[in-house]
């Protein structure tokens, strides 16, 4: 069974009916600009002055459905070779704390970013192409119908009921700047604030939504709809089949280690260390706002004691296809465009300094999209990060609940030398042969400057050499440390 085998059953869920956070990353003082992805008031006081990404690409599927079992090698071998099998089936997995199944697809590439310290503010911009998937609300018994075909014998004959399927995908350009800024830094202390704006520029984009359906199978040809109502839209593929705005809000509390009275990141004295803390929590608000394609197909669709004889020998093509099934049982409106909303979330991070060097985070995620919303949706997710960071290195082992699901949590893996960054937050199935139901994988090509030219080259300067003349507005060191005077 090669690669695509089992990409091809994590999408299952999305053809029947993007890692997507990063943990490893999530948490870094060294994380430039993928710290504010997340949380976009971390970049305010950022440990490096300045932070340039040149280039970067993730991807991650999920999915409650169906998971590759009985393999005879790990991932990583059959990547390595490109061929052969290592053998495995699909099978269906069970259900646990969720009452329906769940699929997330997400892929982007990332282009050049900056993120730039400026005493008490940091402003940054960046550009990344995006592509994301969502399934959710399948119910265990569509999910088999799904996975087995209509002509599951055991589901037969029995009538069933669902609410609230949504199939949703987009592809999008972002080009975004970030500001952040430490509002209060008193003793202790420091408050900061910060947000994301991007203007987005639309690719393409699909979208289902079942409000109810009432359907019973019979036999392997025919299929009774009691009642049915549903959303669609579709935007063909363009270079700009759509645009759109998106934001992030966050806030950030640290409890410092020293006296933080008016501090300034990078500008001299006691701004030229970075500032450690005893823990650092924040609350965030991600992906806010939406696309709108102005040239897709949509409508709604309604219809009830539809009767459809030998399903098995539907031969449906496009719009019309589709119409010629439904006539006479169908309540059906056209509209031309459409708008699809951004995987909106909640999120709350909270930093633990263990000693010198080692930390140990946890982040929370929560998707905001409702049940008949035509919105993507964010998958729900808590994570348990150690780690152990440097300037030039840095090691995190992410250990991740994907939709709280307890059973089968994920161990991920983060390597950081100096800018170059590769991570997963699931580990396990590219070294090991149980069973597969997620892949994620992450990469990035950075370039750090720590010190800011105000901090020169971090030498003691000779004595005279920063002497002070009457109007000259040249930057010296702090007087008071802390003081930023």
């Amino acid at each position: 069974m090669r690669v695509r085998t089992l990409l091809a059953g994590l999408l299952l869920p999305a053809v029947g009916a993007l890692a997507q956070e990063r943990f490893g990353l999530l948490h870094s003082n060294y994380g430039g600009t993928d710290i504010t992805v997340l949380n976009p008031a971390r970049s305010a006081a950022q440990w490096p002055w300045m932070d340039i990404r040149l280039v970067g690409a993730d991807a991650f599927a999920w999915n409650s459905l169906v998971a590759w079992t009985g393999r005879d090698r790990p991932m990583i071998d059959e990547l390595r070779s490109n061929g052969g099998g290592s053998g495995g089936d699909l099978v269906m997995r069970s259900l646990h704390l969720s009452r329906t199944h769940r699929a997330n697809v997400s892929a982007n590439v990332l282009g050049p970013a900056v993120s730039i310290a400026l005493g008490r503010s940091s402003v940054g911009f960046g550009i990344r192409s995006r592509s994301y998937v969502s399934a959710s609300g399948i119910s265990p018994e569509l999910g088999r119908f799904i996975f087995e075909g209509l002509n599951y014998a055991p589901q037969h004959g029995v009538r069933y009921q669902d609410h609230g399927v949504r199939v949703l995908g987009a592809a999008w350009t972002e080009v975004g700047m970030n500001y952040a800024r430490i509002l209060r830094s008193e003793g202790f202390g420091m408050l900061s604030a910060g947000v994301n704006a991007r203007y987005l520029l639309g690719h393409a984009a699909g979208a289902f939504q079942i409000t109810d359906l009432d359907y019973t199978v019979y036999d392997t040809a025919r299929i009774d709809i009691h009642e049915f109502s549903a959303r669609y839209g579709f935007a063909a593929p363009a270079i700009n089949a759509g645009t759109g705005w998106g934001a992030d809000l966050g806030i950030t509390y640290e409890r410092t280690l020293d006296e933080v009275n008016d501090h300034r990141p990078h500008r001299g004295g006691a701004g030229c260390t970075p500032l450690r803390y005893r823990y650092r929590v924040g609350l965030s608000l991600v992906d806010l706002g939406g696309l709108r394609f102005a040239q897709a197909e949509a409508g709604t669709v309604s219809a009830g004691a539809l009767s459809i004889p030998d399903h098995g020998d539907m031969r449906v093509r496009g719009i019309e296809g589709i119409d010629s099934v439904l006539a006479g049982a169908t309540n059906w409106t056209r509209t031309n465009g459409m708008r699809i909303g951004l995987p909106t979330g909640l999120s709350l991070q909270y930093d633990q300094r263990l000693a010198d060097f080692a930390y140990v985070g946890v982040a929370a995620v929560h998707p905001l999209s409702g049940r008949n919303s035509l919105g993507l949706r964010r998958a729900s997710a808590i994570a348990v990060t150690p780690r152990l960071e440097t300037r030039y290195a840095e090691l995190a082992i992410p250990v991740v609940l994907h939709e709280f699901d307890l059973a089968k949590p994920s161990v991920g893996l983060m390597l950081r030398l100096h800018g170059v960054v590769i991570g997963t937050d699931h580990l396990l199935p590219f070294v090991s042969t149980r069973d597969v139901h997620a892949v994620d994988v992450y990469f990035r090509v950075r370039w750090m400057i720590f010190r800011s030219p105000a901090c020169g080259n971090g030498k003691r300067a000779k004595s005279g050499s920063l002497a002070h003349r009457s109007g000259n507005k040249d930057m010296v060191p702090c007087t008071i440390p802390g003081s930023g005077k």
